[in-house]
C-alpha cells in the first residue's frame, strides 16, 4: 500500500498491510525556539516530509491550514503602536473591530495581530467583546466568493497536493476550530464567563464560523483533499461540561461531519485532553478518527476510551510530547508506543506523537518511536 492508501484505510478501520506512522511535526515559532537546539536532521527551511518518508519510512500527512478569510470589498485594516501596545483595527460597514496586545520580544507575529493563535496572554483587548464587534466580524470572516478568490485558495490546495502526490501521501485540510478558535477571539477567561453570562454571543460567533467551515469543507472535498480535520483542542471536558459541549457544538459538529462524509472523505477530530467526561457525547458524533489524544494524563483511561469509541472510530495517537518526547530516556518513548498497540490494537490505529514533534526534543526519542513502531506494526 502507498502511505496515502494506508493512512486512509487505517482512519476508516479497514485492513492495512501494516499500521501507519504519521507523527505531526511542529517547528514552532522562532521565539519559542530561542535558546534551544535545532535537533531535526533537516533545515528550518524544510518541512521534513522528504526525510520522514525516504529515511524514516514513515507516513506523514501533508497538512493544509485553512485560516484565510476574504473580507467584503471596502473593508480596510491598519496597525499602529503606542508604547508597548500594538493595535490592529478593521474598518467595516458596521463599525471598527479592534484588538490590542502587549508587544514584546515574545510576540511571534511581528507587527500583526492574527485572529487565531495561542498567545492570548498578550491581549490587552481581544477581538470580540460585544455584539457590535461580532457584526463587524461578519464583514471579514468570509470564505472565498469571487472567481479570483476561489482560484487563489484552490492554488494553495493544489501546491500542497503536488507535494503529497510526489511521495504518495495523503493531504489533510484543517478546517474549523469552534470553541478553540473562540478562545483566541474572546480571550480565555472572558470566553469562560461569556458562555454563562452571554451565551447568545458565543452562539452567534460559533454560527458564523460554522457557515465558514461548511463552505470550506465543500471546497476541500471538491478540490480532492483526502482528510478533513476539525480542531477541538480547547473544546473538551477540561473546559466545559458535556451538556455545554452538546449545547454549543453538537448540532454544528454533526452537520460538519455530514458535509465531509457526503463528499466521501473521512474526518478526524482533535481531542488532546479532557476526553473522559466526553465519551458518550463523542459516541454520538460520527467522526472517523480521534486525533492527538495524549495518552499520559493520569485521568485518562485508555481502555475505557477504546471500549466506548473503538468500534466506530480510529485513533491517531502515540507518545506524549509533554510527558515522553522530552525525556532523556528513549525507553520511555518505546514503552508509550507499546502502550498504544496494547490498548488500541492494529485495526484503526495510526501511530503519531501527541500533539507534535518539536525541534528541541532529543532526536533519539523520535528514532526510538520509529524503531518500536517498525517492530510492532505488521497487521
Amino acid at each position: 500500500m502507498t502511505s496515502r492508501e494506508r493512512v486512509l484505510a487505517a482512519m476508516r478501520r479497514q485492513p492495512v498491510d501494516h499500521v501507519p506512522c504519521s507523527p505531526p511535526v511542529n517547528p514552532l515559532y522562532e521565539v519559542q525556539r530561542r535558546g534551544h537546539p535545532w535537533n531535526f536532521p533537516w533545515s528550518p527551511s524544510s518541512d521534513g516530509i522528504e526525510y520522514m518518508v525516504s529515511v524514516l519510512g514513515a507516513d506523514p500527512v501533508v497538512g493544509i491550514w485553512c485560516e484565510t478569510f476574504y473580507p467584503q470589498e471596502g473593508v480596510k485594516s491598519r496597525v499602529w503602536q503606542e508604547g508597548e501596545i500594538l493595535h490592529k483595527a478593521y474598518e467595516t460597514p458596521s463599525g471598527v473591530l479592534h484588538s490590542a496586545i502587549i508587544f514584546n520580544d515574545l510576540w511571534p507575529f511581528g507587527r500583526d495581530i492574527p485572529f487565531f493563535h495561542d498567545f492570548v496572554a498578550h491581549y490587552k483587548e481581544p477581538w470580540l467583546k460585544t455584539g457590535a464587534d461580532l457584526k463587524c466580524l461578519q464583514h471579514i470572516f468570509l470564505p472565498p466568493r469571487t472567481r479570483g478568490q476561489i482560484e487563489d485558495m484552490r492554488s494553495h490546495f493544489e501546491r500542497r497536493k503536488e507535494t503529497a502526490d510526489k511521495w504518495q501521501l495523503p493531504t489533510m485540510a484543517t478546517i474549523g476550530a469552534g470553541l478553540t478558535g473562540a478562545l483566541s477571539m474572546f480571550g480565555a477567561e472572558p470566553l469562560c464567563l461569556m458562555t454563562v453570562d452571554n451565551p447568545a454571543l458565543v452562539d452567534d460567533y460559533l454560527e458564523l464560523e460554522h457557515h465558514w467551515n461548511l463552505r470550506m469543507m465543500e471546497f476541500a472535498v471538491d478540490w480532492g483533499v483526502d482528510i478533513v480535520r476539525r480542531n477541538g483542542f480547547y473544546e473538551t471536558g477540561d473546559y466545559y461540561s458535556p451538556a455545554m459541549l452538546e449545547r454549543f457544538l453538537g448540532r454544528r459538529l454533526r452537520k460538519e461531519v455530514e458535509t465531509v462524509h457526503q463528499g466521501g472523505r473521512p474526518i478526524a477530530y482533535t481531542v488532546y485532553s479532557g476526553i473522559m467526561p466526553m465519551l458518550d457525547y463523542l459516541a454520538g458524533i460520527d467522526f472517523d478518527c480521534i486525533a492527538h489524544l495524549d495518552i499520559a494524563f493520569d485521568n485518562v483511561d485508555l481502555a475505557k476510551v477504546h471500549s466506548k469509541l473503538g468500534d466506530r472510530k480510529s485513533f491517531w495517537t502515540g507518545p506524549s510530547n509533554t510527558f515522553h518526547m522530552y525525556s532523556k530516556d528513549p525507553g520511555v518513548v518505546r514503552k508509550a508506543v507499546r502502550t498504544v498497540f496494547d490498548v488500541f490494537g492494529k485495526v484503526g490505529l495510526i501511530v503519531g506523537v501527541c500533539s507534535s514533534i518539536h525541534p528541541m526534543m532529543p532526536w533519539e526519542n523520535t528514532l526510538a518511536m520509529i524503531e518500536e513502531w517498525k517492530k510492532l506494526r505488521e497487521a
